[in-house]
């Protein structure tokens, strides 16, 4: 009875190794599947009673939102990284420092200003019943549908980006 014991021990633990090495990784993974850019994609924002043409205008909004900011967050990006160098250095310059510290504030705010933007020419297209809802769920989404940090099914790092014109868009 004792060696049962043991061995059924053995086992629950070996199960319990074998299922922590296989657990959700951080970063960028997909939930149940990655919302598709195309105007049929919309829906996922929920706004009531879209009109195909309102859903095309969206859709070009937020490609042209897309095409403007990708360029600030990847110079965002560089600046984090050129921050992280500085602040590693063996002696670090806190001018250098501060410096890119203002550069990353100045990028912040200007991908905001977009994103506020975007925001009101999204507004402007839509009737009071969906402005209401549309103001109401600002920076929401369907989370289970987007890449970004936190436990996804792939290992990697990300930034958490929600995808989707009445999501937060950085």
């Amino acid at each position: 009875m004792k060696r049962l014991s043991i061995l059924l021990l053995g086992a629950i633990m070996a199960a319990g190794f074998t299922a922590n090495a296989q657990n959700c990784g951080k970063g960028m993974g997909m939930g149940m599947g990655a919302p598709k850019m195309n105007p049929d994609s919309l829906q996922s924002c929920n706004i009531p009673n879209l009109t195909p043409d309102q859903q095309k205008k969206i859709y070009d909004l937020r490609v042209a939102h897309i095409k403007a900011v990708t360029p600030l967050r990847n110079q965002l990006a560089e600046k984090y990284a050129h921050l992280k160098t500085l602040e590693s250095a063996e002696k670090p310059d806190l001018n250098a420092i501060n410096k890119t510290i203002d550069e990353i504030v100045s990028i912040k705010g200007q991908l905001m200003k977009s994103r506020a933007a975007h925001r009101a020419d999204v507004s402007a297209l839509l009737t009071d019943e969906q402005k209401v809802f549309f103001n109401a769920h600002q920076g929401m989404g369907n989370r289970m549908h987007q890449k970004g940090m936190g436990a996804g099914m792939h290992q990697g790092m990300g930034k958490n980006k929600p995808m989707g014109s009445c999501q937060q868009m950085n």
